[in-house]
């Protein structure tokens, strides 16, 4: 099951160009999620999606090194399954990071990280344990699939992580496009959080983090 938008021209230096169109299709059913079209339509279901776009920028930027993070997408209900019924969460974006080390002593010196580490966060609050489908794949706890380098799985908490990990390079990056279901849904959200480890340093950054929140990144992330 697809969403038919794509995101184009990511992060460019800190701006954003979303280009979307929603085609909103009935889950796979498991349990009581509902079967066909006859569940309950959110109203103004479009208007929604353009009022839960997500855009969350950070960086870190020092004499030493660069770290930027960034996190662009749409996350809105989908279904609204009433007193019977599970409602249903959407999430679809991409999460970039890049780290760059600045303070080089000699020419054969790299900027890139040792290890960097992207992991994409998504949560569900309401009743009860969620369930999410995740390319075909629908479960309530586990790990799904691997796709693209990334692991993907339920922690004891309820959430779904989006994990990637690169060795010995300046950028990491994460697709994403998935569904979720609970009842009574009262909040979603999702956030973006990245390590990177050089030599002796390390250091870690979150794309919703108040301290280092920007409006603008200084460099740019895609690579």
């Amino acid at each position: 099951m697809k969403l038919s938008h794509r995101i184009k021209n990511f992060f460019l230096y800190g701006t954003v160009f979303l280009s979307v169109s929603l085609a909103i299709a009935t889950p796979t059913i498991i349990a009581t999620q509902r079967k066909k079209a006859d569940a309950i339509l959110f109203p103004l279901i479009a208007l929604l999606a353009n009022e839960n776009r997500v855009i969350q920028l950070a960086e870190r930027n020092t004499t030493d090194y660069y770290f930027g993070i960034g996190l662009s997408g749409v996350q809105y209900l989908s279904y609204y399954g009433g007193g019977f019924f599970q409602d249903k969460i959407v999430w679809d974006g991409i999460a970039r990071t890049k780290f760059r080390y600045k303070k080089l002593g000699n020419w054969y010196q790299r900027d890139t990280a040792d290890r960097l580490r992207l992991k994409v966060t998504s949560w569900i609050s309401g009743i009860g344990s969620p369930s999410f489908e995740v390319g075909g794949e629908i479960k309530y706890d586990g790990n799904f699939s691997a796709s693209a380098g990334a692991k993907i799985g339920i922690d004891s908490n309820g959430y779904l992580i989006n994990d990637k990990t690169t060795h010995n390079s300046n950028y990491a990056g994460l697709d994403y496009e998935f569904q979720g279901w609970k009842y009574k849904v009262t909040t979603f959200g999702q956030s973006a959080h990245a390590w990177a480890d050089y030599g002796n340093l390390s250091v870690n950054i979150s794309s919703n983090s108040d301290n280092y929140r920007v409006e603008k990144l200084s460099e740019d992330i895609q690579e």
